[in-house]
């Protein structure tokens, strides 16, 4: 993976270990899956395929994603990359990140906004931000009161950013129309009432795991491991 958040740098630090790290590896494989899971909430893709199996013919299609709003939490590698992916669908995108750059954003057609205004008018909100102190339960039942009833929720980034429990409670009473989880608190996952429900889109964390990003991310250690010992 690329995520410092299970490494005690502190300890590393203390005892003058050095730690080899490139962001971004896995950037488009996260980033498609992102996309992809908007698209299959937008267009009731993940219900229908369900109900059919049971023998139900449904054809609620949904929406087209083009031209909906889309509201980026972290604006990153993946985040920036997720955009890039975007500009076909010609969404208006907003983005709440601790660094925002004027020059890219403006290049890029992105808005910047706090995270209030990107709760409060976003048809999708996704996380792509770290999870540290800042943002643990940075997602909880007041922010799923701000959202739209009709908007949907996206989680490629780690668990414990998203309360859990009160995304348990916003699904069971439409307080929004849906979600997709590819991270949990706690892992493997194992709150079957929550994964169960049927406007939730739940993925074993396998968002930067595609064959490409592994294999990224292999090289890239090795070539921290060359750079190390001079090889």
């Amino acid at each position: 993976g690329v995520g410092l958040d299970n490494i005690d740098l502190d300890t590393c630090k203390a005892r003058n270990i050095q730690i080899g790290w490139t962001g971004g590896t896995n950037k488009l494989s996260v980033a498609e899956m992102a996309l992809g899971l908007m698209l299959m909430l937008a267009r009731n893709i993940f219900i229908s395929s369900n109900e059919l199996k049971n023998g139900r013919w449904n054809k609620s299609a949904g929406f087209q994603l083009s031209e909906k709003k889309i509201g980026i939490i972290g604006l990153g590698y993946v985040g920036k990359e997720l955009v890039r992916l975007l500009k076909p669908f010609e969404c208006k995108i907003f983005a709440n990140d601790l660094i925002l750059e004027d020059k890219y954003c403006k290049e890029n057609q992105v808005t910047p906004v706090s995270k209030e205004e990107i709760f409060r008018i976003s048809d999708f909100i996704t996380i792509n931000a770290p999870y540290n102190e800042t943002t643990n339960n940075l997602i909880n039942l007041d922010v799923f009161k701000i959202m739209k009833n009709s908007a949907y929720l996206i989680n490629v980034a780690r668990g414990g950013i998203i309360n859990e429990e009160d995304l348990k409670f916003a699904l069971k009473n439409n307080i929004i129309a849906g979600a997709a989880l590819d991270a949990y608190s706690e892992e493997p996952a194992k709150d079957l009432e929550l994964l169960r429900l049927p406007n939730l889109i739940c993925t074993p964390h396998i968002g930067g795991n595609s064959q490409e990003a592994i294999e990224k991310m292999g090289l890239s250690a090795i070539n921290h491991l060359r750079d190390f010992f001079k090889l």
